[in-house]
């Protein structure tokens, strides 16, 4: 008997996004229970951000519809500005040819309106990385998904709690782990000479990688954190590479700040973008990971990598022992701080997971009921 398979759309909106779910999406696409389309938005189509849609290509899946909008990182209301129009292009591409689930990740805005286009259209809205907690507009936008979704995927038993908490049906969460951490250190073997040989990088006492986004209520402040931490690289026998920062409120003026750091940090190599292999690859090779991404808390661990979490993006969220924090950003704190993550040793145990997502993914998204009673919401105290 002839089975249709059941559509669905995955929202992608950028590298980081894109990165932790590719692994996930290839094994669910490989499966004929299942018809895996992408949906393009934000950063990937825009050339300041490394026009990483062609990762997307390059894995394999397929790209159902494109949804370009403007992004520079220069304010809120481009931003908000931004979901709007992804707002409208998914209305317009569902209501036209809607899926039988649409899955989305994490907090992002894109991620936002996909699911309140979604709701709107009568679809169901499977979540992932919801229930984690962070203290800034992240986190605000991570619950407003979770309101509108009717399906969870968590990272954590932690975070699945949470979900229940905030009146979730128990029935409709899962804990799955950590997406991102799928055939994290496959085929990794450790080559001294790697990070030379790929990126020019010159022998230091310390090769650090650089990951800081802005965090939007600060994003005033941005430029001047960013110069903080060039300025205690620029104190210190380091080398490495600096990753450019996202789109949010505060971006540009952290690109400014990477534009003039060639000078006071010879040893560093900016990058817009980075394949999601050679970054893993990366992770395997460098001595610190610093910044405030979210791969610092949840993938870093696996490399038996020590993490500097500096400020206050990731606030609150669950924490493998591999990570020291700096949440006040001044010379003196992070100086203290560097010093402290610089004395950390593996191995680490990592509490996203045991890389096994996209199993426990697939098999629940096979048995799925999409009953369309499950659209109407109810708290469940």
């Amino acid at each position: 008997m002839n089975i249709t398979p059941r559509k669905i759309h995955y929202v992608s909106g950028s590298r980081a996004d894109f990165g932790l779910m590719a692994r996930s999406l290839q094994h669910l696409a490989a499966q004929p229970s299942f018809d895996i389309g992408v949906v393009v938005t934000g950063q990937h189509l825009i050339a300041q951000y490394g026009d990483t849609r062609a990762d997307i290509i390059d894995a394999g899946l397929t790209v159902v519809a494109d949804i370009p909008v403007t992004l520079t990182g220069h304010d809120g209301a481009e931003m908000g500005h931004a979901l709007a129009e992804e707002l409208a292009g998914f209305l317009r591409l569902w209501h036209r040819t809607p899926p039988d689930l649409v899955l989305v990740l994490g907090d992002r805005g894109e991620m936002l309106a996909a699911a309140l286009a979604a709701v709107h259209l009568g679809l169901p809205v499977a979540h992932l990385h919801g229930g984690e907690v962070s203290g800034t507009l992240d986190e605000s936008l991570r619950h407003a998904i979770s309101k509108l979704s009717h399906y969870h995927f968590t990272a954590t038993q932690e975070a699945a709690t949470r979900l229940t908490r905030m009146g979730e049906d128990p029935a409709h969460v899962w804990v799955v782990g950590a997406p991102g951490l799928v055939g994290l250190t496959e085929g990794i073997d450790h080559d001294p000479a790697w990070l030379g040989r790929t990126f020019g990088v010159p022998a230091a006492r310390h090769h650090i990688l650089v990951m800081f986004h802005p965090v939007v209520q600060e994003a005033t402040a941005a430029g001047a954190q960013m110069q903080i931490i060039v300025d205690l690289l620029a104190a210190r026998d380091c080398a490495g590479i600096l990753m450019r920062p996202n789109s949010d409120a505060g971006g540009a003026a952290i690109d400014a700040v990477l534009d003039r750091a060639a000078t006071a940090l010879p040893g560093f190599v900016i990058c817009d973008h980075m394949s999601r292999p050679a970054y893993l690859r990366t992770l395997a090779h460098v001595d610190m990971l610093i910044g405030n991404s979210s791969s610092g808390i949840i993938e870093s661990a696996s490399f038996d990598l020590p993490c500097l979490n500096i400020g206050t993006r990731q606030d609150a969220r669950q924490r493998n022992k591999n990570v020291v924090d700096c949440p006040q950003i001044d010379p003196a704190t992070l100086a203290s701080a560097f010093y402290k993550a610089t004395k950390l040793t593996g191995p680490f145990e990592n509490l996203y997971g045991d890389g096994q997502a996209h199993v426990y993914l697939s098999a629940l998204l096979q048995r799925l009921v999409l009953d369309p009673a499950h659209l109407s919401k109810r708290m469940t105290y």
